[in-house]
Order: structure tokens, then C-alpha cells, then sequence
């Protein structure tokens, strides 16, 4: 089934319940069909075909919604991006998917009109100069078609927080199989409502769209994440189970004003990078169930733990969840190895991705035996829960000690004064260097960071060089991007 017979099911199901809260307007999923059906009309009328890929540049929009599902029946591939990217990046961004397409605001279609000539351009702000997005004239029920789920329907970026950024491909049949996953995993159905704080541009944002809209729940919309906001969000709508990335959960967890009015009936997700022991213990605290999960933009979700259950398990980002995902620790000598032994994590799931776009080799590199090589390095222990240690390109070996930058890093969130932290290491004079990236805040400066080093770190952690910064640079995640601190370790 596709996504458009999905929510044409919904818009009978349940017509006259909320499917979409965004700026405060409430949509029912009669009138969110409806709309769909209006903009498949318009895209049709400028002559958008399954033979197209559209850039969509848009935040969290109501257009970026309604694209999302109307350019599904229309079966054109979309390469989603956010306001939040330069000029520069949307540019190069659109020369390697070979867009021929923009849906977008009148600057941004206006721009790559100019400079790339693009022709065919939709603006989702009404001008005379450009076709507009919501030029409903009539409107006329469209037939659920056969719509082929298995061609290209989204071409997304990988975060890129460790290296290049690389285009990855999705078909329908991915999303969906990632929304059936997600919906038994933690129990979702049309009593739900559910927050959506993370861009919609990424694999993330879309996974939490869907697993509300196919499941008829209620999805209340932030176009950018504040803390305040979002607990005044939870509190007015009785929001009941949320998908956040760490930094968002740190950002509650350490204010006590909002986490005392932070309660989820059903659940939250930690998603993007592992908390600290002491964050989780603060949510745990509040009665909420904290579910920990371990996947990533290629591959969905594949392991997952319910820490309220599972305390003693405080370290793991959990078990397999379904029968059909299955997950290997493969050395460096590419050997399965067993249970207890550290390598890289390899894993096979419904929802795996169709493949990078445009390199083969990449392709063939990033597969071992039909499993998707992560990058990650971690273990499985003999109950089959998985332990993620770090990112295999941020390893620091310092005389024959292997240590993982993201050990570190937790460690040093335990200080309360504390907020954002960075671990680098590259090698000079045959010995890898370490150092530490700390986000300036009050009362922090060097040697109070030495200080905490001192207190809390064996001597192999300890750091060659310290940075106090401004701000960490982050993707759109909020994770923190290792590449463009790398300029500092000259």
C-alpha cells in the first residue's frame, strides 16, 4: 500500500480527528486529504511527473507535509532540504541529485532559476512572478493508482557529523516498513499524539511524520526545537509519546523548572546519539518510559530498550525488537564475531535503504554479505543486548589503549557545569594527541576543565590541548560536527 492509500484510509477512518497541529492550526485528516488532493492538482498542472526530482526547501512547514505525501501519488522523487542550508549547500545539493525541480519559496526558486535554470519551479509564497503552490482552482476526488512503491521517492543526505555527507535512497517501501517496525515497537495507534521536533528534511523527521499519519494519531509540528515551548507543547496538547535527539533531552533534564512538568503517558525515545547514565536516570525519575534505540538514516531502527524495565541494563542501546532484523559484530579481518568481542556493527532490516546515489564502489563497500556496515563499533553481550562504544573513524589508539572519544566526552557531562563537550584526537609524531572541545559557559575556563580532568579521567584520557569555544557546530540533528573542528588541530 502506498503512503497516499494510507492517508486516503485515515481521511475515512477518522475524518473529523486532528492528523496535523502546526502553528497553532489544527487539521482534521478529511481537510489534510483534501489539501494533498488540491496540490497533486497543481503539481500536475505545471506538468510535475513521476520523470522529475524536486528539491523541496522548506522547514517544517505545512507545504513540506503536504508535498511529502501529494509528490507520493504523483511518484516523483523528492531530495528534501531546509532554509537552514546556504545558498552554496542547496546548490551543490541539487548538482549531485540532478534536480530538475524546486518547490520552495519565491527566493529560493527565484535563485535557482537564475543561476542553475531550473525551469520548472513551484513557490510556496504567493508572487506574480512564479506559479504558486496553493493556486487551488477546482477541486475533484483522485483515484487511489496503482503508485510503484519500490521507485526512488526520496533522496536524503546522511548527517555527515564524521565525513562527507552522502545522498542516500529511499523508496516508499522503505518508509513504510520502517513506520510497521516503529508502530508495534512502541505500541503506536490513533489515541497518540505525538510531537515532531526534528527537520523534516531528514530521515528522522519523516520516520515520526509517517508513524503518526499511517497510524492515525495526531502529530503536533515544531518547526524549531525550544524547551519551553516544547513542555508548554506536551502540556496543552497531552502529548503522549515523543522522539527526541540527546542534546533536546539534556536540555530538560537539567532544568528542573521543566522537567517538573515533563510527563508522557506512553513514552520517550532518545534517538540520534546515547545519554549519559546520570540524564537517564534524571527522566527515569519522572515515571516516564525512556526507550533507548540504536539505528541510523540507512537502516531505521533496529535495536531498542525500554530502560524503565530494564535498568540494570543502563549502558545498552538495547535488543533486536523483530524477528527479521538481524545484526552481526564483524572484525577487522571481516569475521562474525562472538558474543562479548568488540568490533564493527553490522545490520540487515526491512527497512534497510535501496543504496547511495551515483557510486558503486561506495555501494559495494558500505555491504558486508547483504548487511549494512554502520561505522559503529561496539558488542553484543550473551543475552543479545547491544552495546555501542563510538564511531570507528573517531577512535584514538594512545600507547596501545584504544579509547572512544564518546566515553570521554560522557564523562565529562557529568560536571554540571558542563554542557556541550567535544573529543578529537589525531595522530603527530606517531602518537595520537587528544583534545577537548568545551562549549564556553560560566565559570568554565581552562583550568577548571583540567581541574575535572584530573578528578575524573584515567591518565590515557587525559588531553593534549584544551579549546574553550562559543558553540560546538552541530548537524541538523544536533549532532556535534567533528569535521569542522578539525581546521583547529593544526
Amino acid at each position: 500500500m502506498s503512503l497516499f492509500k494510507f492517508l486516503k484510509r485515515n481521511s475515512k477512518k477518522y475524518p473529523k480527528k486532528a492528523a496535523l497541529v502546526i502553528n497553532d492550526e489544527e487539521y482534521t485528516y478529511q481537510e489534510f486529504f483534501k489539501l494533498v488532493q488540491n496540490i497533486i492538482l497543481v503539481l500536475k498542472k505545471n506538468k510535475i511527473s513521476n520523470n522529475n526530482i524536486v528539491l523541496l526547501v522548506e522547514d517544517n512547514s505545512l507545504s513540506h507535509v503536504l508535498c511529502l505525501f501529494a509528490l507520493s501519488y504523483i511518484n516523483a522523487c523528492i531530495v528534501p532540504a531546509s532554509t537552514y542550508y546556504s545558498f552554496e549547500h542547496l546548490k551543490k545539493l541539487a548538482e549531485i541529485t540532478k534536480v530538475d525541480t524546486i518547490i520552495s519559496s519565491s527566493k529560493y526558486c527565484l535563485f535557482f532559476k537564475n543561476k542553475l535554470k531550473i525551469k520548472n519551479v513551484i513557490s510556496t509564497n504567493k508572487t506574480k512572478k512564479l506559479p504558486y503552490l496553493f493556486n487551488f482552482t477546482k477541486f475533484k476526488n483522485l483515484d487511489s493508482k496503482k503508485i510503484d512503491t519500490k521507485k526512488n521517492y526520496i533522496i536524503s543526505m546522511s548527517s555527515g557529523s564524521t565525513g562527507n555527507p552522502k545522498p542516500i535512497i529511499f523508496s516508499q517501501d522503505t518508509k513504510i516498513q520502517r513506520f510497521f517496525l516503529m508502530k508495534k515497537l512502541y505500541n503506536i495507534d490513533f489515541r497518540d499524539k505525538i510531537t515532531l521536533t526534528c527537520p523534516l528534511d531528514h530521515s528522522l523527521g519523516m520516520r515520526i511524520l509517517f508513524l503518526s499519519v499511517l497510524s492515525g494519531a495526531t502529530i503536533i509540528i515544531m518547526n524549531k526545537f525550544l524547551p519551553e515551548k516544547y513542555i508548554n507543547l506536551v502540556k496543552k496538547h497531552s502529548i503522549t509519546f515523543s522522539i527526541l535527539v540527546a542534546n533536546q533531552i539534556y536540555n530538560i533534564a537539567r532544568d528542573k523548572h521543566l522537567l517538573k512538568n515533563f510527563h508522557l503517558k506512553k513514552g520517550l525515545v532518545s534517538a540520534s546519539a546515547t545519554l549519559n547514565k546520570s540524564i537517564k536516570k534524571i527522566i527515569l525519575k519522572q515515571g516516564i518510559n525512556l526507550f533507548e534505540m540504536y539505528g541510523a538514516s540507512e537502516i531505521g531502527t533496529v535495536t531498542s530498550i525500554n530502560l524503565k524495565k530494564e535498568e540494570k541494563s543502563l549502558k545498552s542501546v538495547g535488543k533486536i525488537y523483530n524477528k527479521f532484523i538481524k545484526i552481526g559484530i564483524l572484525s577487522k579481518n571481516n569475521k562474525i564475531l562472538p558474543k562479548n568481542k568488540i568490533g564493527e556493527i553490522i545490520c540487515k532490516t526491512p527497512g534497510i535503504f535501496k543504496g547511495y546515489l551515483g557510486s558503486r564502489k561506495i555501494n559495494q563497500e558500505a555491504f558486508y554479505n547483504k548487511f549494512f556496515k554502520t561505522g559503529d563499533i561496539g558488542y553484543l553481550d550473551k543475552k543479545g543486548f547491544l552495546y555501542f562504544l563510538g564511531r570507528k573513524k573517531n577512535i584514538i589508539r594512545r600507547s596501545g589503549i584504544t579509547i572512544f572519544p564518546e566515553d570521554i566526552e560522557n564523562i565529562l557531562l557529568t560536571d554540571k557545569k558542563v554542557k556541550e563537550v567535544a573529543v578529537l584526537g589525531k595522530q603527530k609524531n606517531m602518537s595520537d594527541f587528544i583534545y577537548f572541545f568545551v562549549k564556553k559557559e560560566k565559570n568554565i575556563n581552562q583550568d577548571y576543565i583540567q581541574k575535572v580532568c584530573l578528578k575524573k579521567l584515567s591518565t590515557f584520557q587525559l588531553p593534549n590541548k584544551i579549546f574553550i569555544v562559543d558553540s560546538l557546530p552541530k548537524s541538523i540533528l544536533g549532532k556535534t560536527n567533528t569535521n569542522k573542528l578539525k581546521k583547529y588541530l593544526v
